[in-house]
């Protein structure tokens, strides 16, 4: 499965139960006008993707590695490496929470019973630190598995729904901005630019091609994400028109069980036990990117060693997942340190996208084309318009 790359990972990580949520909620406020957002979205998302596979690839450094490149004077680097820190450790520690509860959620839809849902928390973070003690190649052949599944799922869900595909269509091809839609527009671009996939995806396919010609192992690359990250589109398009042919009732979304309800009687009790399936397979898939991204990202900056048994390399990967054990057992909410660290990750989303850009443009491998230069300056700028919402989010809520 190597010449499939390792963009499936991308995919598990961007793909979890907040970005359930998020699309099953667009659907039910806004109907189908929103679709073209995640059209929008994968695009931005396979350009910002293909700059991270070429820092790995072409320039050989993880993310953290080209962090540490570029910023030899000390008064910056330890800002920056503060930044990294809290933006991508108690960032992901906190959303980690709603990973094991997405896919508790998901469970419990499925089986039910008279089990506690929060000790269904404790059954998934085990078999996601047995997944996480594996190999990266079986590990992305298990991951690519399970995100093929959770397509299946939620694509088979949403077909059994009442959608009007004409509607559909034309919110897909039809840009549209709905009365009080841009907060929900900037959520689903949010939830799908993902920045600890940039991360992740470095790391990976670093150590994934290494030893390999660099130019095709990036064409080859590039060519699994022509299959991987349009998936991942259709999976929340999926579920943004699952949740448009429930939209009408006059009931907003405030959890999986209140859109499961929502659901039920359109498109019958199968398209619950479909949406379960998927929701288990997000919420397991994101529970061992997350911490995974973690591991590597701050491995990279700090230069340890980043092989799977190593001590360190697991304690972080470890410390990210019981952390969201212990929020999800104790009923702990995290505001405060999500209100942190996305403040933290406002700055660190268009700074870590210039700098992919910058190291790949600069690698010597070859000639980067000038229009692909300037796509990734694009990007660039949008990922600093997005770091202004997700600012004017934080202020937000500090002001409340």
């Amino acid at each position: 499965m190597r010449h499939l790359g390792t963009s499936s990972l991308v995919v598990a990580a961007f793909v979890g139960p907040g970005t359930v949520l998020t699309c099953a909620a667009a659907g039910v406020g806004f109907s189908y006008s929103l679709g073209w957002v995640l059209v929008f979205a994968t695009g931005a998302v396979f350009v910002l993707q293909t700059f991270t596979a070429g820092t790995g690839i072409l320039a050989q450094k993880g993310l953290g590695e080209a962090i540490r490149s570029v910023s030899l004077d000390k008064w910056f680097r330890i800002p920056l490496f503060g930044l990294v820190v809290v933006g991508l450790w108690i960032g992901t520690a906190a959303f980690e929470t709603g990973n094991l509860i997405g896919a508790s959620a998901g469970l419990d839809l499925l089986v039910g019973g008279n089990m506690d849902p929060q000790w269904w928390n404790v059954v998934v973070a085990l078999v996601a630190s047995s997944v996480l003690a594996l190999d990266l190649r079986v590990l992305r052949n298990l991951l690519t598995v399970l995100v093929a599944l959770m397509g299946f799922f939620f694509i088979s869900a949403a077909l059994l729904a009442p959608v009007d595909w004409p509607s559909a269509l034309k919110g897909l091809v039809l840009p549209s901005l709905p009365i009080g839609s841009l907060i929900t527009v900037m959520a689903l671009v949010g939830t799908t630019v993902v920045t600890y996939n940039l991360f992740l995806h470095a790391a990976v396919t670093k150590q994934l091609w290494s030893g390999y010609p660099k130019e095709e192992s990036w064409k080859k690359e590039r060519r699994g994400m022509a299959i991987f990250l349009p998936l991942g589109g259709i999976i929340s398009l999926a579920i943004l028109l699952a949740g448009a042919s429930a939209s009408g009732q006059g009931v907003s979304v405030d959890g999986i069980s209140g859109f499961v309800h929502l659901l039920e009687p359109v498109a019958g009790k199968g398209a619950k036990y479909l949406f379960g399936l998927g929701l288990l397979s997000a919420g397991l898939t994101s529970a061992i990117t997350a911490p995974l991204a973690v591991a590597s990202g701050i491995s990279e900056l700090f230069n340890w060693p980043r092989e799977a048994h190593e001590n360190r390399y697991r304690l972080l990967w470890a410390s990210v997942l019981l952390t969201g054990v212990l929020f999800s057992l104790t009923g702990f909410s995290p505001l405060e340190i999500i209100i942190a660290a996305q403040a933290a990750n406002g700055f660190l989303l268009p700074l870590m996208a210039g700098i992919l850009v910058y190291v790949t443009w600069k690698q010597e491998e070859f000639s980067l084309p000038r229009h692909y230069v300037l796509m990734g300056i694009t990007i660039v700028v949008f990922c600093v318009l997005l770091g202004v919402r997700t600012l004017g989010w934080v202020w937000s809520q500090v002001g409340s």
